[in-house]
C-alpha cells in the first residue's frame, strides 16, 4: 500500500503540472463549446420565421396537409396561393370595423386575401363586409349584403386554410374541426362568375369520417341598413330563395345619393347535420345581384319602379342559372379565366430579401383582373356588339407601354389586406397604365388590361410599326418570360430572357401562333445592325443581348421587313457590342440569398467558427510557451515535494534512467 502511494506521489511530482494543464484545457474546451452552442442557438431563435397564430394538434396539421396535396403542383407554380389564418376564438356574429385588418396585419409573411370578383361584384370570403359594387371603375362601393354562409361549431378545435386558385378564378376555405383522432372537413369554394357578372356562387362540401353525427350552426347575414327594404320568398328548381330589394344611401362630395339594389340568394337552414361516415355532401348558395347603373337623386319613394324592375331581373336570372346547373356554370367560369390567362408573365425565383417573386406577381395580377369587366366574353354585353367588333379588329396598341418596367415600382406590388386596398391597388395600376399610353387597351376590359400589364413588366412598347423591348442590358439579373403577347391581333409572340451560367443574358423569341396565316414577322437585336431574322412558327430563335451607345431597345419585332431594315439608319447607334456579364454579386444574392455563392450560409458560419477555434488554440500554445520560458527562473518552493519550478524542469528532463 505504501509503495503504491509512493508511486502516485512520484507520478504527480514529475507529471502533476502537465495533468493540471490538461484539466485546464478541458475546462477551456468545455466553456468554448458551450459558448459556441449558445451563439448558434441564439442565432437560430433570432432568425425570422413564419409565425402561425395558435397551436394545432398533429391530427389537424396532418389533415390540412393532406387536403392541400391536390394543389401541390399548382402551389409550386404559384397558380394556387395558400394562407393559414389565425383561429378566431369569438362568435362569428360579432363584427367590428377593424377586426379584419388587424387579423391580417402580418408583415413577415405573404398573406393572400381570398377575394373573388368580375368587375361588377366582388367579395372576400373572410370578411363580413359582404358584396362590393363597381364605383369609379373599381369595386369600392359596399352593398351592405353578405350572402355567404358561415358554418361553425363552438365545441371543437379548428384549423382554417384559405386558397386563391388564380388560374381558374376560384377562392376557397378549408376548415378542419377535430373530433378525437378525426377531422370533420368543411370546404367552401366561391366565385363571382366571369361571364355572367350578376352571379355569385358558393359551393359547400362536408365530410364526416367519425362514428358520430355532428351538427353545425349556419349564419347568412343578408342585408343590413337598407331603406325601403322588403323580402319575398321564391321556390323553383327544388330550391328556396329569398329576394330582397331596397335602397342604400351613398354620400358623394357631401351630397346624399341613392343606389337601388335587388339581391336573390339561396336560403340555407340554421343548422346542418352531418351523419356518421357521411362524405361529399354538397350544398350550394347561388346569389344574383342587380343594382342601378348610376347613383340616383330625389325622394326614395319615387324609386319604387326601378326597384321592381331590378327584382324581376333577379328572379329571371335565378331561374335561368339554376336551370343551367351548377356544374355547367363552373365549367363556363373556369374556361373563361383560363382564356384570360392566355397571355402572361414568368420570373425566376429570387431568395433576396423583399424580392418580387411569382406568388406576389400572380396575386397582384389576379386582384387587378378581378376588378375588371370582360366585355369580349360576357353573356350579357356591357357594351354594344359593334364596339366589340371594333375592338377585335383594330386592337389599338400604339405607344403602350411607354415607360420603365413596373417590376421596380414597389407600390404596385403591395399585397392588399382588405377590399379597400384591392380597390386602391386597381386604381393605382389603371392610373399608371393610362398615363403611359395604354388607354385603348384598358377600354377592352380584363383582356386588354392584362395585356397592358404584361407589356409594362418588361418595358415592352408597341409603336405604329414594331414591338420593342426596353430592358437595361446592364441590369438583367433574373430570367423573364413574356408569354403570348398579342401583336395587333395578327399573332401571339413569346419573349424569353435567360441569364446563363457565364452571367451573360440571352434573348429567345418564339412565334407561338399566327392569327393571320399569311402574315410574316421579322426581328433584330439592339441597333438592328445585323440583317432581320425571319421568325418561323413555333420555332425558338436566339438573339444576343447587346449594349449600344446611345442606349436603344434590345429587341425589335415587326411584320414589316423594310421597316426593320430602315431602323438601322434611324437609331443612329455610335457604338455596339455584346452586353457585359451581369453583376455576379447581384445574381448570387437572387440565387442563394447571399453573395457567398452556392454554399449554404451554415457552412460558412461553421467555417468561421473553426478558424476562430484554431486561432484560440494557437494563442493558447504561444501563451503556454511564453509562460514556461518565464518560469525558468528559480522562485518559491513548489507544492510538489519542495522542488522549485526550475528544479522541477531539470528533474523532469534530466532523468535518463
Amino acid at each position: 500500500m505504501g509503495s503504491l502511494q509512493n508511486k502516485i506521489k512520484e507520478f504527480e511530482r514529475y507529471y502533476g503540472v502537465h495533468l493540471r494543464s490538461l484539466s485546464r484545457s478541458r475546462r477551456f474546451m468545455t466553456l468554448l463549446l458551450i459558448t459556441i452552442c449558445f451563439m448558434i442557438l441564439t442565432g437560430y431563435l433570432l432568425l425570422p420565421r413564419n409565425k402561425k397564430s395558435g397551436s394545432f394538434s398533429a391530427e389537424l396539421e396532418s389533415f390540412i396537409d393532406s387536403k392541400l396535396d391536390r394543389y401541390k403542383e399548382s402551389i409550386k407554380s404559384f397558380n394556387t396561393l395558400i394562407t393559414v389564418w389565425p383561429v378566431k376564438e369569438k362568435d362569428p356574429l360579432v363584427e367590428t370595423q377593424n377586426t379584419d385588418k388587424n387579423e391580417l396585419d402580418h408583415h413577415d409573411e405573404n398573406l393572400f386575401l381570398p377575394y373573388t370578383g368580375n368587375g361588377y361584384i366582388g367579395i372576400s370570403i373572410i370578411s363580413k363586409r359582404g358584396i362590393f359594387a363597381n364605383h369609379h371603375k373599381t369595386l369600392s362601393l359596399p352593398l351592405l349584403y353578405n350572402p355567404l354562409s358561415q358554418i361553425y361549431s363552438d365545441s371543437m378545435a379548428k384549423k382554417e386554410v384559405t386558397y386563391v386558385d388564380v388560374l381558374n378564378g376560384l377562392v376557397g376555405k378549408i376548415q378542419c374541426y377535430q373530433d378525437k383522432q378525426d377531422c370533420i372537413e368543411i370546404s367552401n369554394t366561391v366565385y363571382a362568375h366571369r361571364t355572367r357578372p350578376s352571379i355569385l356562387i358558393e359551393e359547400i362540401v362536408l365530410n364526416n369520417p367519425t362514428k358520430e353525427s355532428i351538427t353545425f350552426d349556419v349564419i347568412q347575414m343578408g342585408a343590413k341598413n337598407w331603406n325601403l327594404s322588403s323580402i319575398k320568398t321564391e321556390n323553383f328548381n327544388n330550391m328556396e330563395f329569398t329576394v330582397t330589394k331596397g335602397i342604400i344611401d351613398v354620400s358623394i362630395d357631401g351630397k346624399l345619393k341613392h343606389l337601388c339594389i335587388s339581391i336573390g340568394s339561396t336560403k340555407l337552414p340554421n343548422n346542418l347535420r352531418i351523419q356518421e361516415h357521411e362524405f361529399n355532401t354538397k350544398h350550394y348558395v347561388i346569389t344574383v345581384i342587380k343594382y342601378s347603373v348610376t347613383l340616383l337623386t330625389g325622394k326614395i319613394e319615387h324609386l319604387e319602379p326601378i326597384l321592381n324592375d331590378l327584382e324581376n331581373q333577379v328572379v329571371i336570372e335565378l331561374r335561368e342559372a339554376t336551370g343551367i346547373g351548377f356544374k355547367q356554370l363552373k365549367i363556363e367560369h373556369t374556361k373563361a379565366w383560363n382564356d384570360i390567362w392566355k397571355s402572361g408573365f414568368g420570373i425566376s425565383k429570387s431568395l433576396a430579401d423583399d424580392a418580387l417573386n411569382g406568388d406576389r406577381v400572380n396575386a397582384s395580377l389576379y386582384y387587378i383582373a378581378s376588378n375588371q369587366r370582360a366585355p369580349l366574353i360576357e353573356k350579357s354585353k356591357p357594351i354594344s356588339n359593334s364596339s366589340i367588333t371594333e375592338f377585335k379588329n383594330e386592337y389599338h396598341i400604339e405607344r403602350c407601354y411607354e415607360g420603365f418596367s413596373t417590376l421596380n415600382a414597389v407600390k404596385l406590388w403591395k399585397l392588399p389586406l382588405d377590399e379597400n386596398e384591392i380597390a386602391d391597388l386597381n386604381s393605382l395600376w389603371m392610373l399608371t397604365l393610362q398615363k403611359h399610353g395604354c388607354k385603348s387597351l384598358l377600354e377592352m376590359g380584363v383582356n386588354g388590361v392584362l395585356q397592358a400589364v404584361v407589356l409594362s413588366l418588361g418595358g415592352l412598347k408597341f409603336t405604329l410599326h414594331h414591338l420593342e423591348t426596353n430592358l437595361n442590358p446592364r441590369q438583367i439579373h433574373r430570367d423573364y418570360y413574356f408569354r403570348k403577347i398579342n401583336y395587333a391581333n395578327l399573332s401571339f409572340i413569346s419573349i424569353e430572357i435567360i441569364v446563363d451560367s457565364d452571367n451573360h443574358a440571352r434573348l429567345y423569341v418564339t412565334l407561338d401562333e399566327l392569327i393571320d396565316k399569311n402574315q410574316k414577322f421579322y426581328a433584330c437585336d439592339a441597333g438592328c445592325i445585323d440583317p432581320p431574322v425571319f421568325l418561323k412558327n413555333n420555332e425558338k430563335i436566339e438573339f444576343p443581348v447587346k449594349l449600344t451607345n446611345p442606349l436603344t431597345a434590345i429587341l425589335y419585332i415587326s411584320p414589316d421587313k423594310s421597316h426593320i431594315d430602315e431602323l438601322q439608319h434611324a437609331l443612329h447607334v455610335q457604338e455596339i457590342d455584346i452586353a457585359p456579364q451581369q453583376d455576379a454579386h447581384s445574381i448570387a444574392i437572387h440565387k442563394h440569398g447571399h453573395s457567398l455563392g452556392g454554399l449554404a450560409a451554415l457552412f460558412w458560419t461553421l467555417f468561421v467558427i473553426l478558424i476562430i477555434i484554431f486561432h484560440l488554440f494557437l494563442f493558447k500554445l504561444i501563451y503556454r510557451e511564453l509562460c514556461a520560458f518565464s518560469n525558468n527562473v528559480p522562485n518559491e518552493k513548489s507544492s510538489y515535494g519542495g522542488y522549485g519550478k526550475n528544479d522541477y524542469r531539470k528533474g523532469r528532463y534530466a532523468r535518463t534512467v
